[in-house]
């Protein structure tokens, strides 16, 4: 009998991951796979535990299929998901997906009927109705990124509470960077969908979500400069009257006019992968950008009023003590607008988690700690728990108590001095959210301050328990 009831699940990573604990959003793979079944007959049915803001009981989801999503930091709650579904409902279908099992699909193996490399929507329907046997499932890559739906927001579980609403508009990167898992899910060939259908997308969301504040997910949202141009001007034309962020590469800022009209379309906020000041560094990651292309970036998007979310990497082998402190420093003097300081995740599949494990430098592969805040290996010029005392110290130096106070001093300064002449023409260059934002951030840095020493402490253990192994005799 053909299954009809499907459930999605998006697990939640362990309690130390700062990103599923503030920021609450959908994956879109699930949207688009549970939108394809539906559109088939099936009754969909799509769980994120970030957004429901607990983990899921199995026994509440009954359901002839279960497709749940695996991130290497999700990996060890996607396991005992899968394993419990299967031994609670054993006529049930239990289909194990996502990047980290794309990239160790070994790792699921013996607690699901099906574990599904990269991209699966050309298979989906062919593992939902029993013509797929195999265990391992080689993903179908869709080569038309306008083959696929309009995504149903309405299948997700509490989409009333998203804010921000999620769009993904292309697939691939043509850059390299090696401790990118990008390219070995989504290959090197950017797919993109056609400006048209980029407003068809954002109209679909509009029907749907109450807000007009978007965030394409697209890991290089501007590698096409002609196609970003054409969707700014369609944007602009139809007066959609949205504002948005995206994830872009500093050498966006070689195309001023091209920063102006997306600001002019809507453009709010750029997150831009800078990972390192040092060129060395920067070459080592195959990161195809200078410390010169970042500080031309930063000037460029800020005279053109856009804000920037400066995502920076710690513990690549030509990072010192020094060099984290002068990161930091970086970003206060160029007045980066929030920054993300994390530490090297050498992610399975990458060729810097080849070297790492090649040099025996992995200290572990518990996934619950691989979210880019805990050093999972032996960094070159430092001790692990240096690295996490030097990350603290950068990100309190950025979210200082002092530089939010003064941040907030400025403003309500610029707005009085405004407000005397009655022009508030300014107002968009008040950066209220900013000084939220970095006020938030210094409460989640405190807070974190505990689970930093916690992971210490258990690398600490980690080590006793080797040297007892090293003088037990064979």
């Amino acid at each position: 009998m053909t299954p009809r009831s499907i459930v999605f699940i998006e697990p939640t990573g362990n309690r130390t991951n700062v990103f599923d604990n503030y920021m609450r959003l959908p994956l879109l793979g699930s949207l688009y796979l549970g939108t394809i079944l539906e559109k088939h007959g099936y009754d969909v049915r799509i769980v994120n535990e970030n957004i429901l803001g607990r983990q899921l009981d199995p026994f509440d989801v009954k359901a002839d299929v279960y497709c749940i999503t695996a991130l290497t930091v999700s990996a060890n709650r996607a396991r005992l998901l899968a394993s419990q579904l299967k031994s609670l409902y054993p006529d049930s279908l239990v289909i194990v997906g996502g990047i980290h099992a794309s990239l160790l699909p070994e790792d699921f193996a013996d607690v699901a009927d099906h574990v599904v490399i990269g991209e699966a929507e050309g298979v989906i329907l062919d593992l939902v109705e029993g013509r797929c046997t195999d265990r391992i499932v080689q993903g179908v890559p869709p080569q038309d990124l306008e083959d696929l739906p309009l995504v149903n927001y309405r299948l997700l579980e509490g989409y009333e509470t998203i804010d921000t609403v999620p769009v993904m508009t292309s697939r691939g990167c043509p850059f390299d960077c090696n401790f990118c898992t990008v390219t070995r899910i989504f290959g090197r060939k950017f797919r993109m969908q056609s400006p048209e259908r980029i407003i068809a997308e954002i109209e679909n969301a509009l029907d749907c979500f109450k807000s007009r504040t978007f965030f394409f997910y697209d890991d290089n949202f501007s590698a096409d400069r002609n196609r970003v141009d054409r969707l700014c001007d369609l944007i602009i034309d139809r007066k959609l009257d949205i504002s948005w962020a995206a994830q872009v590469r500093s050498d966006l800022a070689r195309d001023p006019e091209l920063v102006d009209k997306m600001v002019a379309a809507g453009l709010r906020w750029v997150y831009v992968g800078f990972e390192s000041i040092d060129d060395a560094t920067l070459k080592a990651m195959h990161k195809s950008q200078t410390r010169a292309d970042i500080e031309k970036a930063i000037s460029v998007l800020h005279r053109a009023g856009v804000n920037i979310h400066g995502m920076f990497i710690f513990g690549e082998d030509h990072d010192t003590v020094e060099s984290v402190a002068a990161t930091a420093r970086f970003a206060i003097d160029n007045r980066i607008d929030t920054v993300q300081f994390m530490i090297l995740t050498p992610f399975p599949g990458t060729r810097c988690y080849d070297d790492i494990v090649a040099g025996n430098r992995l200290l572990h592969r518990d996934w619950d700690f691989y979210n880019g805040m805990f050093p999972v290996f032996q960094p070159k010029n430092m001790s692990p728990s240096r690295l996490i005392s030097e990350t603290y110290k950068a990100y309190s130096a950025f979210y200082s108590i002092r530089r939010t106070l003064l941040d907030t001093l400025y403003l309500f300064v610029n707005v009085f001095l405004d407000a005397l002449v009655w022009n508030f023409g300014r107002a968009d260059r008040y950066n209220l959210d900013t000084v939220f934002l970095r006020g938030g951030a210094k409460t989640i840095v405190l807070k974190y301050s505990d689970i930093y020493n916690s992971y210490v402490n258990y690398l600490d253990a980690l080590e006793k328990e080797r040297l007892l192994k090293r003088g037990s005799p064979s």
